[in-house]
Protein backbone atom coordinates (compact mmCIF):
# COMPACT_ATOMS: atom_id res chain seq x y z
CA UNK A 1 0.00 0.00 0.00
CA UNK A 2 2.97 2.57 0.95
CA UNK A 3 4.38 2.00 -2.63
CA UNK A 4 1.08 2.94 -4.23
CA UNK A 5 0.57 5.82 -1.87
CA UNK A 6 4.34 6.83 -2.96
CA UNK A 7 3.76 6.22 -6.64
CA UNK A 8 0.60 7.88 -6.76
CA UNK A 9 2.53 11.14 -4.78
CA UNK A 10 4.73 11.13 -7.59
CA UNK A 11 2.75 11.27 -10.23
CA UNK A 12 0.60 14.30 -8.99
CA UNK A 13 3.27 15.85 -8.00
CA UNK A 14 4.84 16.07 -11.92
CA UNK A 15 1.31 17.06 -12.68
CA UNK A 16 0.27 19.67 -10.53
CA UNK A 17 2.94 20.58 -8.19
CA UNK A 18 3.57 20.83 -4.36
CA UNK A 19 0.96 23.25 -3.96
CA UNK A 20 -2.15 21.42 -5.91
CA UNK A 21 -1.00 18.06 -4.59
CA UNK A 22 -3.96 16.90 -2.07
CA UNK A 23 -4.37 14.19 0.29
CA UNK A 24 -7.91 13.25 -1.16
CA UNK A 25 -6.20 12.85 -4.76
CA UNK A 26 -3.12 11.16 -3.81
CA UNK A 27 -5.72 8.46 -2.32
CA UNK A 28 -8.43 8.59 -4.71
CA UNK A 29 -5.16 7.70 -7.29
CA UNK A 30 -3.68 5.32 -4.74
CA UNK A 31 -6.90 3.56 -4.40
CA UNK A 32 -6.88 3.64 -0.56
CA UNK A 33 -8.57 5.77 1.98
CA UNK A 34 -7.17 9.28 3.13
CA UNK A 35 -7.10 7.97 7.02
CA UNK A 36 -5.20 4.91 5.82
CA UNK A 37 -2.56 7.65 3.91
CA UNK A 38 -2.90 10.25 7.52
CA UNK A 39 -1.65 7.07 9.94
CA UNK A 40 1.12 6.74 8.11
CA UNK A 41 2.13 10.24 7.22
CA UNK A 42 0.88 12.79 9.57
CA UNK A 43 0.77 16.49 6.75
CA UNK A 44 0.92 16.45 3.30
CA UNK A 45 4.43 17.53 3.25
CA UNK A 46 5.69 14.38 5.44
CA UNK A 47 4.38 12.30 2.37
CA UNK A 48 5.61 14.96 -0.24
CA UNK A 49 9.27 14.03 0.81
CA UNK A 50 9.40 10.77 1.40
CA UNK A 51 7.78 10.31 -2.39
CA UNK A 52 10.68 12.32 -3.44
CA UNK A 53 12.85 10.10 -1.65
CA UNK A 54 11.96 7.08 -3.77
CA UNK A 55 13.35 9.28 -6.87
CA UNK A 56 16.23 9.88 -5.62
CA UNK A 57 18.90 7.34 -6.13
CA UNK A 58 20.90 7.46 -3.17
CA UNK A 59 24.45 8.41 -3.15
CA UNK A 60 26.21 5.42 -2.54
CA UNK A 61 29.93 5.57 -0.39
CA UNK A 62 31.08 3.60 -3.49
CA UNK A 63 35.06 4.09 -3.38
CA UNK A 64 36.15 4.55 -7.03
CA UNK A 65 39.65 4.47 -5.65
CA UNK A 66 40.26 8.18 -6.14
CA UNK A 67 38.88 11.35 -4.95
CA UNK A 68 38.06 12.48 -8.43
CA UNK A 69 35.98 9.12 -9.63
CA UNK A 70 34.06 10.06 -6.81
CA UNK A 71 33.19 12.93 -6.86
CA UNK A 72 32.91 13.02 -10.20
CA UNK A 73 30.00 10.19 -9.96
CA UNK A 74 28.51 12.14 -7.28
CA UNK A 75 27.93 15.25 -9.52
CA UNK A 76 26.90 13.25 -12.24
CA UNK A 77 24.32 11.15 -9.97
CA UNK A 78 23.05 14.75 -8.64
CA UNK A 79 22.29 16.28 -11.96
CA UNK A 80 20.96 13.17 -13.33
CA UNK A 81 18.15 13.43 -10.64
CA UNK A 82 17.74 17.00 -10.46
CA UNK A 83 17.28 16.78 -14.91
CA UNK A 84 15.65 13.51 -15.35
CA UNK A 85 13.06 12.96 -12.21
CA UNK A 86 9.99 14.40 -11.03
CA UNK A 87 12.51 15.85 -8.47
CA UNK A 88 13.96 18.27 -10.72
CA UNK A 89 10.67 19.80 -12.24
CA UNK A 90 8.74 20.24 -8.67
CA UNK A 91 11.74 21.20 -6.73
CA UNK A 92 11.14 24.96 -7.68
CA UNK A 93 7.89 25.04 -6.52
CA UNK A 94 8.73 22.79 -3.14
CA UNK A 95 11.63 25.01 -1.90
CA UNK A 96 9.23 28.00 -2.16
CA UNK A 97 6.52 26.44 -0.32
CA UNK A 98 9.90 25.14 2.36
CA UNK A 99 10.04 29.22 2.83
CA UNK A 100 6.78 29.18 4.55
CA UNK A 101 6.28 25.53 5.74
CA UNK A 102 9.13 25.05 8.21
CA UNK A 103 8.01 21.40 8.70
CA UNK A 104 8.53 20.75 4.70
CA UNK A 105 11.49 22.71 5.32
CA UNK A 106 13.13 20.32 7.89
CA UNK A 107 11.62 17.35 6.15
CA UNK A 108 13.48 18.23 3.22
CA UNK A 109 16.74 18.64 4.96
CA UNK A 110 16.38 15.73 6.97
CA UNK A 111 15.36 13.26 4.51
CA UNK A 112 17.38 14.06 1.46
CA UNK A 113 19.74 17.00 2.01
CA UNK A 114 21.57 15.58 5.08
CA UNK A 115 21.90 11.75 3.50
CA UNK A 116 23.07 12.79 0.54
CA UNK A 117 25.73 14.98 2.07
CA UNK A 118 27.20 12.45 4.25
CA UNK A 119 28.03 10.75 0.96
CA UNK A 120 29.91 13.72 -0.30
CA UNK A 121 32.11 14.13 2.77
CA UNK A 122 32.47 10.34 3.32
CA UNK A 123 34.22 10.85 -0.46
CA UNK A 124 35.76 13.61 0.56
CA UNK A 125 36.97 11.96 3.75
CA UNK A 126 38.64 9.68 2.00
CA UNK A 127 40.37 11.75 -0.69
CA UNK A 128 42.06 13.29 2.37
CA UNK A 129 43.23 10.45 4.57
CA UNK A 130 44.60 9.07 0.30
CA UNK A 131 46.73 11.90 0.12
CA UNK A 132 44.61 13.55 -2.75
CA UNK A 133 43.64 16.16 -1.23
CA UNK A 134 44.65 18.43 0.85
CA UNK A 135 44.18 18.23 5.00
CA UNK A 136 43.50 21.77 4.55
CA UNK A 137 40.20 21.05 2.23
CA UNK A 138 37.10 23.20 3.04
CA UNK A 139 34.49 20.57 2.81
CA UNK A 140 31.66 22.58 3.25
CA UNK A 141 33.49 25.04 0.11
CA UNK A 142 33.62 22.07 -2.10
CA UNK A 143 30.03 20.85 -1.50
CA UNK A 144 28.81 24.11 -2.26
CA UNK A 145 31.04 24.43 -4.92
CA UNK A 146 29.51 21.11 -6.65
CA UNK A 147 26.24 21.31 -6.12
CA UNK A 148 25.34 25.19 -5.41
CA UNK A 149 25.59 26.24 -9.37
CA UNK A 150 23.34 23.16 -10.13
CA UNK A 151 20.69 24.54 -7.85
CA UNK A 152 21.18 27.94 -8.74
CA UNK A 153 20.53 26.81 -12.93
CA UNK A 154 17.46 25.11 -11.52
CA UNK A 155 15.79 27.30 -9.18
CA UNK A 156 17.23 30.84 -10.11
CA UNK A 157 18.18 31.08 -13.56
CA UNK A 158 16.36 28.21 -15.35
CA UNK A 159 19.49 27.62 -17.68
CA UNK A 160 20.07 23.81 -19.14
CA UNK A 161 23.10 22.75 -16.99
CA UNK A 162 25.96 22.63 -19.66
CA UNK A 163 26.88 18.85 -20.42
CA UNK A 164 30.65 19.72 -18.96
CA UNK A 165 29.87 20.66 -16.05
CA UNK A 166 30.40 17.54 -13.19
CA UNK A 167 34.01 17.93 -14.64
CA UNK A 168 34.78 21.20 -14.74
CA UNK A 169 33.53 21.35 -11.23
CA UNK A 170 35.62 18.56 -9.81
CA UNK A 171 39.00 20.02 -12.05
CA UNK A 172 38.18 23.17 -10.09
CA UNK A 173 38.09 21.44 -6.42
CA UNK A 174 41.12 19.33 -7.60
CA UNK A 175 43.17 22.86 -8.65
CA UNK A 176 41.80 23.74 -5.13
CA UNK A 177 42.71 21.10 -2.93
CA UNK A 178 44.30 18.47 -4.87
CA UNK A 179 47.83 17.26 -3.56
CA UNK A 180 51.03 16.40 -6.21
CA UNK A 181 51.28 13.41 -6.53
CA UNK A 182 55.09 11.80 -7.41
Amino acid sequence: MDQAILRATIELLSEVGYVQVTVAEVARRARVSKPAIYRRWSQKSQLVVEAMVTQMRPGKDNDSGSAAGDLLALTEQLINTLTRTPLGRVLPGLVAEMAADPVLATSYRDLIIKPNQRHWRAALDRGIARGELSEQTDIDFVLNTLVGPLYFCLLITGEPIDAGYAQAAVDLVLARYGTPRG
